[in-house]
């Protein structure tokens, strides 16, 4: 009978051990999960470079992958009716609009860095969230060069549009490729590259994962 108890006692006891042990082990994993960063596409378009291999340590803000996105300039609301020059005024007027507002985001930023700075050298503040407010700048810094073009190309446009001859009511967009990089937004190793070269991607679609050092 005393045997028997033993026995029993022991079981109990190895049963509560292993218990402990999955407890732990889940608890692991969540937290392994937690130094998982994922690096979405920024616009729909083709992946034209690569610029980092698996298993590189990369800063806040580096540019992971380059993807070449194709934008058709709107005409939402264009009547056949329309003149040419009457189109080149609305691209010119939208590509104004655009470059005044990559002028205010990258002030954002830029004051932001200059904030985070001397908090940084202080140690108020970590370098991760000064490198990826520089990351924003630059991007914000690209996004505005990139409006100031296709403000130059709608100016072009609006010239030739007021030219004698020109043909009335012509409805086919133009269509403008830019090159949009993708961001990590924390710096850690390069973990896997789930994309290739010529791919199709969507904005929002996963394109790598990294893991953080924390």
């Amino acid at each position: 009978m005393r045997t028997h108890r033993i026995r029993v006692l022991l079981f109990l006891l190895l049963a509560l051990l292993g218990a402990t042990a999955c407890n732990r082990t889940a608890e692991n994993g969540n937290a392994n999960d937690s130094n998982v960063i994922v690096v979405n596409a920024p616009a729909t378009g083709v992946v034209k470079r690569i610029l980092v291999a698996e298993g590189v340590r990369v800063n806040a803000g580096t540019p992971i992958i380059e993807i070449t996105a194709q934008a058709e300039v709107p005409v939402v609301g264009q009547k056949p009716v329309e003149s040419a020059e009457g189109q080149a005024v609305r691209n010119y007027k939208t590509a104004d609009t655009e470059i005044e507002a990559a002028r205010s985001e990258a002030v954002r930023h830029e004051a932001e860095v200059a904030r985070l700075t001397p908090l940084v050298a202080s140690g108020e503040a970590s370098q991760g969230q000064l490198d990826g407010e520089r990351g924003l700048y630059e991007q914000a810094q690209r996004r505005l060069q990139q409006a100031q073009e296709a403000k130059r190309i709608a100016e072009g446009g609006l010239i030739a549009a007021r030219q004698p001859g020109q043909v009335q009511g012509n409805n086919r967009p133009a269509i403008q490729q830019t090159v949009v990089p993708a961001l990590t937004t924390s710096p850690g190793i390069v973990s896997v590259i789930g994309v290739r070269v010529g791919e199709q991607v969507k904005a929002g679609q996963a394109l790598a994962t990294l893991r953080t050092d924390q």
